[in-house]
């Protein structure tokens, strides 16, 4: 190698190390998302808090297509911010035919003294099939999914402060 060539391999090593240091090389900021708020309340009382609401929108799939109301006695958690968890859960609705999600949103707009405390939304599913959504900051979210011969209503609570001693070892906390 000529002394030219070193002296021009240098400079741009050089160059580089500048670029590298001085940040142009860096990919741009992205902000974070801010982690959720973590509710104080324990285990035991968010679990309280999504059955009672569950339970409370399953009831509103019409008496006349409804075969029978399953709830679902247990649940599962899962992370949802450093040192938080979220507690979900379930109840089957069986059905004798599938009601109209609209009239299931209808009803709950009209009648169901929490509604004003959601964002409910008539969506679709990944593969086109109707979902009622409902969000809260406060109360968690809930889902309506339709199967063949039920709706199932899923439910996610808020994200809460977990502390294993207080609210058990996530694997004493069984699952569905």
């Amino acid at each position: 190698m000529t002394r030219a060539q070193v002296r021009r391999a240098a400079t741009a090593g050089i160059v580089l190390l500048t670029i590298v240091l001085g940040g142009c090389a860096v990919p741009p900021f992205e902000p974070r998302r801010p982690a959720p708020p973590l509710s104080q309340q324990t285990l035991v009382e968010v679990e309280q808090v999504v059955k009672t609401i569950e339970v409370e929108l399953a009831s509103f799939v019409p008496d006349e297509v409804t075969v029978a109301i399953e709830e679902k006695s247990r649940g599962s958690v899962m992370g949802c911010a450093p040192g938080g968890m979220s507690w979900g859960s379930s109840t089957v609705v069986r059905v004798a035919e599938q009601p109209d999600l609209g009239g299931v949103e209808a009803a709950v707009l009209s009648s169901w003294e929490r509604a004003a405390d959601f964002d409910i939304e008539l969506t679709q599913g990944p593969t086109g099939d109707p979902r009622l959504v409902l969000r809260s900051a406060e109360l968690g979210n809930y889902h309506f999914r339709q199967f063949d011969d039920k709706v199932q209503v899923l439910s996610f609570s808020t994200c809460f402060a977990y502390d294993a001693e207080r609210d058990g070892h996530r694997w004493e906390i069984a699952a569905e």
